[in-house]
C-alpha cells in the first residue's frame, strides 16, 4: 500500500511539473509576445504548355480526317527534332461533329473534324521554337497552356525558413524596445503558404528573334507564420 501511495505521488509531480513547464512556471503564466512573419521568394517558370488543334471543316470526312491526321503527325515529328520526351506529349483522339445552319430553317452544312495536342516542355527557348515550328506547319490554332516553377515545392521550403526568420527579427525588436530578452519559441503556427498555379503566357509566332518575344516574368512564392516567444 505504501509503495502504491509513493507511485501515486511520483505521477501527480510529473504532471505538475509537465503543466508548470521546466521552470516551475504555468505557461500560461508566462510573459510571451506573438509575431507574424512572411517570406517570399521569386522564381520565373521554366515549364511551359502549349496546345495545337488540327482542324478541318468540309463534307468529306474521310479526307478530312487524313489531313487531320496528316497535322498531327506533322507536329509529332516536329516535337521529336526539338527532342521533347513522349510522356511530355498527349494527342486526343478525333473528334467529328456535325455543323449546322439554324437560318432561316435547321440545315447540315457540313462537318468539322479535330484532334487536340498538348506538348509539355522545358526551357522558355524550346517553349519559343515549338511555338515557331507549329505556326510554320499552318496551324491557325495554337495556344498557351500555362507556366509552372518545377522546384516550387522547395522554393516553399525557403520561403517558411525566411518566413521564420522575419517574424524572430520582429520579436527581436520588440523584446529590445520594452527592455526584455526574447526567450524560446513557444507555439509556431504556419498559417500556409502561395505556390503560383499554371500562368497564361503569351504564343508569339515571329519567326525572328522568336525566343525574345517570350518573357513569363517572375512569380512569388510565399509562406507566413505566427510565433509566440517567451520574454525573458
Amino acid at each position: 500500500m505504501r509503495k502504491t501511495a509513493h507511485l501515486l505521488t511520483g505521477l501527480l509531480a510529473a504532471l505538475v511539473l509537465t503543466a508548470c513547464g521546466g521552470n516551475g512556471q504555468p505557461l500560461a503564466d508566462r510573459d510571451t509576445v506573438s509575431v507574424s512573419g512572411e517570406g517570399t521568394i521569386k522564381a520565373r517558370p521554366d515549364i511551359f504548355t502549349l496546345v495545337a488543334v488540327a482542324r478541318q471543316r468540309g463534307d468529306d470526312v474521310a479526307a478530312m480526317k487524313d489531313e487531320v491526321d496528316r497535322q498531327v503527325q506533322a507536329m509529332l515529328d516536329l516535337a521529336g527534332q526539338l527532342q521533347i520526351d513522349d510522356k511530355h506529349i498527349t494527342a486526343s483522339d478525333i473528334q467529328i461533329a456535325p455543323e449546322w445552319e439554324y437560318q432561316p430553317e435547321r440545315k447540315l452544312i457540313g462537318h468539322q473534324v479535330s484532334r487536340e495536342v498538348s506538348f509539355r516542355t522545358s526551357g522558355v527557348e524550346r517553349y519559343a521554337e515549338l511555338a515557331d515550328g507549329l505556326a510554320g506547319l499552318g496551324l491557325k490554332e495554337v495556344r498557351p497552356g500555362g507556366s509552372e516553377i518545377s522546384n516550387a515545392d522547395e522554393l516553399a521550403n525557403q520561403a517558411l525558413e525566411k518566413a521564420v526568420r522575419a517574424a524572430r527579427e520582429k520579436a527581436e525588436i520588440l523584446a529590445r524596445a520594452a527592455g526584455r530578452e526574447l526567450g524560446e519559441a513557444m507555439q509556431i503556427n504556419a498559417q500556409g503558404h502561395n505556390i503560383p498555379g499554371p500562368m497564361p503566357m503569351r504564343a508569339a509566332m515571329a519567326k525572328e528573334d522568336a525566343s525574345q518575344s517570350y518573357r513569363p516574368g517572375e512569380q512569388d512564392v510565399t509562406a507566413s507564420v505566427q510565433i509566440t516567444f517567451q520574454l525573458n
